[in-house]
Formats: structure tokens, C-alpha cells, sequence
């Protein structure tokens, strides 16, 4: 296999300027150079070069064409003008068009190693010689001559003029143009010098710019089949360029497209134990589709110590979704310096896993300060599962971004994620976005603007090393979904949410379930006037939750139909405000007060707002409460119970109706849940 470097040649245009004004007023040359250097003249004023294999249009060779408004630069001094040391400027325009898609540079010299301006008459040995440095016309001294150039009008200070070997940059344009020089030569006479027109040659020399060679890699998932095999299970541990191509006989296999300008090659190095790759080509491009071209390549090879992307363009790379996803294997060093993810829209799952942390497996963290993330659109699962012992993700343009979903779902080693301040208009999709990550102590999403969202269902849920959760400026207006937002979260002891407009939201499910370090929480300016399900709202697994006062006294509760487990294991519980509660619709109560009111004893339980006409269930409603009064009305009704066993009352040695009625083992039936008079024992009590 021959991998000798094949070059693009690029196309030079070299012309004098030999003709006189007054002769001709406009040069007229053309060329036509081919890729072996013929030439055609084709009109005045103007030289064109094609170049084939170097890329204009599409089916089109590269072109170079330049035309000059005058070959030779004269000044004319009569007798008077020499006299005054007249400042003299004499003006050329060039003009520079081509296609090629790197554009052209193009410089300005002297014809030759001589840059004296001499007279049209031999027999005048005196010559105007160049300036040695930059300067303006005034600092000229007598018999100089330099020149100045601009692509509008030219200002400033004049340059000397170069020689022919050392010519002097005019212009570089790097795009295909069409672009015109103004070069504005200026002389200074001395009053000695004899009358007459003295003349120069002056060269331009344009030239296309280098069209780097490419290769492109086959698509991600593609790429990972093709390596993932290439070397012994468990000993390979790196993947990298190599500096040179593969030694004679080393079986390659071709890991670019069938249309890549040059192709890129990648086999296995045993005594590096890595997986190289090597191109000839001057750039190499990651496919567009670079999705998964890393994703579980430990299945092979075990955990990774580097993957090195130095060498690898991505800048065309639009879907990177699972590209460095490690699966049940760490990637424990990612070189991802000059890592372009300017056109990226998909990053789900980018540096995703499944969560098999360890101590001893920790990979490095990694830099994102210079990821451009402004066309992203999808960031779901971004991060779920990495074993990154930091992620710090301040600098990312969210601003297209629409799911966030699981984006930091599931981490056990990152103990902080702060992301504040990002801009979000455009999310729509937070779902358990930090849901179950065990490792997290503080989370800052101060500033959040989330106004396209509607569900933040288990957003904060299953936290249970969280301290610290920044929620200001945290926007909820739109928010239907708040089911399980912060269940579990059970080390945060404080929780601020005066800022939450809840006044779109529909289910408010177990939101606040297993939050076992609460002390206490601040709901008045929650408007629960659409909510329907409170199931388990405030619901404790946790032992011993302090919890001790819970006012809802602003809960407008009037369409809820779910109050299944509402306070459910909340055994510290001594004051409960539910004076404004409307149970009118209400269907289900199981469990409501299961296992509330435990600790102290003998506590009362205010139900004396509820209307029941509609509840269904009241199964275990009560069961071992140690409450020893409930308030009730005549609206406590249980004529609507359909399920069974419908026992609202187990365990409840303290409970005492108004007229003396206790519990005991025969007492558990529905019967008993009416306030008890003479010939009709209960537990309730009319409250005074």
C-alpha cells in the first residue's frame, strides 16, 4: 500500500508591467495555465489560470485572474517641479478575482533585484532610490520613491520597495472574491536632478491558496464496529493518532468514506497496545454523524485509559449523541483539546454510562470551558451515569437547547452541579433531570427562566446527599407536573418556594415524600386552586421526620380528587392547619393519617372542614395514629365507601370520641367515623 503524500499544486501568476502609458492605456494578457503549466493569451489588462483538482465550483477548476491598469509606474519632472522638490504620486490599480475556496494571496515587488527608479535616458546616471523604512510623504528625502496600498483609498505611511526576491505582501483574501488594489507610489525630487520621465517595472505575483486534502470518517457507529475489533480483547487501553503511516505488511483497515479526497487508516500497535490511526490528508474530519464512535468500546477491550481526539476535526459534527458513552466501562483520561462543537445539535447521552463508579475508576475530569454549545438542541442524559468527579457546564449556550431530561440523572461521584444563570427559554423537557444521584450535595439553577415547561415531574427526586438547592429566580408559571419533584431529597433541611407560581399545576403527587430532614416548609404562596392529586404530598417512609407544624391554611383544594397517603408516616406531627381544605370532590382518602400523629401523644387532628360525601375509600384512613381528638362535622359522611375491607381506624389506643367512645380491636369499621353521641359511638368530636 503506497501512503507517499500527493500534494495540490497551486496556480502562480506572474506578470511585469512593461508598457508605457502613453502607448497603451490598459494591459493586455491572459493565461490559461493547466495542470501541466500551458499557457493561452487570452485578452488586454487580464491573466487567468485554471487549476484542475484544486476546488472552485462544483465541476469547475479553480481560477486566478488579474488584470492591472498600468505596466510600469512613470513620473514625468519638468524644470519648475524639480525646482520646488515637488511630492509627486502616480496611482495603479490591480484587480484579483478568483474561485477557489481558500481565495488567493498576492504580493508586489520590483521586476528584479534592482529597485531604483531610473531615467528613460541612459544617459541620465541619476536615480531616485527606495525608502529604508515606513514613513509619510513628509519624511521623504530628496531622490526617494516608495509606495503605499490600500483596497480603498490609500492613506498612511509609504512602504519601500521590495526586491524581486523579497517580495512584499499586498493582500491575502482567504474566500473566493474578486478584490481590487489601489498602489499609490510617491517620489520626491531634488532640484539637481535632470528634467525627464523616470520609469519602473513592477511585478505582481498572485497565487491561489493551499486547498488543504481531507478525509472524512466513516459515521460513529460504523467507526466503533470497525476498531472495536481490531486488537485482543482486554489489551488494548488507548486510541490515538499516529505520527507516521503503518509499517509495510501491519493489517490496516480503512476508517474513512468511499469519497474522502484521502483515506484514513487505523489497526493495532501491540507494542503500544493502542489503536492508531493515520492519514496523509491535511485535515480529518469526524463524520456529521460521529453518534456512538466510542460508545461501549470497553465491551472489547475493557476500561480505557485515553482516548486522544487530538488530530480529529469535528467541526462538520452535528449529532454527537452517545459518541464517548462509556456503558459498564470508564474512559479514565479524554483528550478533547481543540474538541469544535460549533455545529453540534444532539448531545444526548454524550459522556453517559451506567453508573459503575468506583473508587479506583475514577476518570479525569474534563475541560468544557470551551465547548460552543449554541446549536445544540438536545442535551438528554447528557451526563447520566459519568463517573466525572466534576462537571462544570457554566459556560454552556443553552439557548436552543429543548430537552433536558436526565441530563444529570443518576450520578455517584459529582458532588456539585452549578448552573446557574444559564439561559433556558427554549427547554421544554427537565424530566428527572437530577433525579437519583446519590453523589450530589448542592445544586444551584438559580435564574432559570423555564417558561416552556410543563412537567418537572421527579426534577430533584431521589437526592439523598443534597444540602443545598438553589432555586431563585426559578421560573414555574407554565408548570402542570410537579408529581415526586423533590421526593427523597431526604438530607435538604430547608427549601425555599415562596418564588413558585403553582397556579397552572394539576398534580402535585408525592412532591415533598421522604424529605426527611425538613424541618419545616413555607406554602403559603402556593395557589393549588387546578391541582387534583395530593396523594402522598407530604408521605414519610423515613423514621423519625421532624416535621412537627404544617400549615396549609392557604390550600385552596377544591378540585382535588386524590388525598391517598397525604400525610402518610408523618409521626412528629403535632399542628395541622387544614381549615381551608374543600373535600367536596375528593374520591380517595386511604391512608391520609397513616401512621401521622405519633409523636406526642394525644394530639388533636382538625378535620372539621372536610366534606366527604364523595370519598370511596377510607381504607386505613387512620391506622395507628396516637391522635386522641379529631375535630369532624356533619359533613364527615361515609355513605359513598365502595371498597372493602373499609376499615378507617386500626391501632389507635389514645382516640376518644366526644362522649367517651375508645378504640379497641371491634372498633375499626366506617361506622365509627361520626361524631359520637349517646346510642351512636364514634371517635369525632364537634369542634366547640
Amino acid at each position: 500500500m503506497n501512503f507517499s503524500n500527493t500534494k495540490r499544486a497551486n496556480a502562480l501568476r506572474r506578470f511585469q508591467f512593461s508598457k508605457i502609458f502613453y502607448l497603451l492605456p490598459f494591459l493586455t494578457l491572459s493565461f490559461l495555465v493547466a495542470l501541466l503549466g500551458v499557457f493561452v493569451i487570452e485578452s488586454a489588462g487580464r491573466t487567468t489560470f485554471a487549476t484542475p483538482g484544486a476546488p472552485g465550483s462544483p465541476g469547475h477548476p479553480a481560477t486566478l485572474t488579474t488584470s492591472v491598469s498600468s505596466p510600469t509606474v512613470n513620473f514625468h519632472f519638468s524644470a519648475a517641479e524639480l525646482q520646488s522638490s515637488t511630492f509627486k504620486t502616480s496611482s495603479v490599480t490591480v484587480n484579483i478575482s478568483t474561485n477557489n475556496e481558500t481565495g488567493a494571496t498576492t504580493y508586489v515587488s520590483s521586476v528584479d533585484e534592482d529597485t531604483n527608479l531610473n531615467s528613460n535616458d541612459p544617459a541620465i546616471t541619476q536615480k531616485f532610490t527606495s525608502i529604508t523604512s515606513e514613513t509619510g510623504s513628509s519624511g521623504f528625502t530628496q531622490n526617494k520613491w516608495g509606495y503605499r496600498a490600500s483596497t480603498s483609498a490609500p492613506s498612511g505611511n509609504y512602504k519601500p520597495i521590495a526586491k524581486a526576491s523579497q517580495a512584499d505582501l499586498l493582500y491575502t483574501e482567504n474566500t473566493p472574491n474578486t478584490v481590487t488594489y489601489n498602489l499609490e507610489f510617491g517620489v520626491k525630487p531634488s532640484p539637481d536632478l535632470p528634467a525627464g520621465t523616470y520609469t519602473k517595472r513592477i511585478l505582481i505575483s498572485s497565487v491561489t491558496n493551499h486547498v488543504p486534502t481531507s478525509t472524512v470518517f466513516i459515521p460513529g457507529q460504523n467507526f466503533k464496529n470497525a476498531i472495536i475489533s481490531l486488537g485482543p480483547t482486554g489489551v488494548v487501553k488507548s486510541f490515538k493518532r499516529a505520527n507516521v503511516a503503518p509499517p509495510a505488511g501491519t493489517a490496516t483497515t480503512i476508517v474513512s468514506t468511499a469519497d474522502s479526497e484521502v483515506p484514513a487508516y487505523a489497526w493495532y500497535d501491540p507494542a503500544a497496545g493502542s489503536i492508531l490511526w493515520w492519514s496523509d490528508a491535511d485535515i480529518a474530519y469526524a463524520n456529521e454523524d460521529s453518534s456512538h464512535m466510542f460508545e461501549d468500546i470497553g465491551d472489547n477491550y475493557g476500561n480505557m485509559d485515553f482516548i486522544d481526539m487530538a488530530g480529529i476535526n469535528t467541526s462538520r459534527v452535528k449529532n454527537m449523541s452517545y459518541m464517548f458513552h462509556g456503558g459498564k466501562w470508564i474512559i479514565k483520561r479524554l483528550n478533547l483539546t481543540g474538541f469544535d462543537t460549533s455545529n453540534v445539535e444532539d448531545m444526548r447521552e454524550m459522556f453517559g454510562s451506567y453508573n459503575i463508579c468506583s473508587p479506583s475508576n475514577i476518570p479525569d475530569p474534563i475541560d468544557f470551558s470551551s465547548f460552543n454549545t449554541s446549536n445544540v438542541r438536545t442535551m438528554a442524559g447528557m451526563f447520566s451515569g459519568a463517573c466525572l468527579p466534576t462537571i462544570d457546564i457554566r459556560n454552556f449556550n443553552t439557548m436552543m437547547v429543548y430537552d433536558m431530561s436526565r441530563m444529570f440523572a443518576d450520578l455517584t461521584v459529582t458532588t456539585s452541579i452549578d448552573a446557574s444563570g444559564l439561559q433556558v427559554p427554549n427547554v421544554s423537557n427537565v424530566d428527572r433531570i437530577f433525579s437519583r444521584s446519590e453523589s450530589l450535595l448542592s445544586i444551584d439553577v438559580s435564574g432559570w427562566n423555564l417558561t416552556g415547561i410543563s412537567d418537572m415531574s421527579e426534577m430533584f427526586a431521589d437526592l439523598p446527599s443534597l444540602t443545598n438547592l438553589n432555586l431563585h429566580g426559578f421560573e414555574t408559571r407554565n408548570v402542570t407536573n410537579m408529581k415526586s419533584m423533590f421526593k427523597g431529597a431526604s438530607s435538604l433541611a430547608n427549601l425555599d418556594l415562596l418564588s413558585f407560581d403553582t397556579s397552572q399545576v394539576t398534580n402535585m403527587a408525592s412532591m415533598f415524600k421522604d424529605m426527611g430532614s425538613l424541618n419545616n416548609i413555607n406554602l403559603s404562596s402556593f395557589d393549588t386552586r387546578n391541582v387534583t392529586d395530593m396523594s402522598e404530598m407530604f408521605a414519610m417512609t423515613v423514621v423519625n421526620p421532624p416535621i412537627s407544624n404544617l400549615d396549609l391554611s392557604s390550600f385552596n383544594t377544591s378540585n382535588v380528587t386524590n388525598m391517598y397517603g397525604m400525610f402518610q408516616g408523618m409521626s412528629n406531627l403535632v399542628n395541622l392547619n387544614l381549615q381551608s381544605f374543600d373535600t367536596r370532590n375528593v374520591t380517595n382518602m386511604k391512608d391520609m393519617f397513616y401512621w401521622a400523629f405519633m409523636t406526642p401523644e394525644n394530639s388533636i387532628i382538625d378535620l372539621s372542614s372536610f366534606d366527604t360525601r364523595n370519598v370511596t375509600n377510607m381504607e386505613g384512613m387512620f391506622f395507628y395514629t396516637k391522635a386522641k381528638t379529631i375535630y369532624a362535622s356533619p359533613s364527615f359522611v361515609t355513605t359513598a365507601i365502595t371498597t372493602t375491607p373499609h376499615d378507617p381506624f386500626m391501632s389507635n389506643p389514645n382516640l376518644t370520641g366526644a362522649n367517651g367512645t375508645t378504640w379497641d380491636w371491634s372498633k375499626r369499621d366506617r361506622i365509627y367515623a361520626r361524631i359520637d353521641t349517646p346510642g351512636n359511638p364514634g371517635f369525632f368530636t364537634q369542634k366547640p
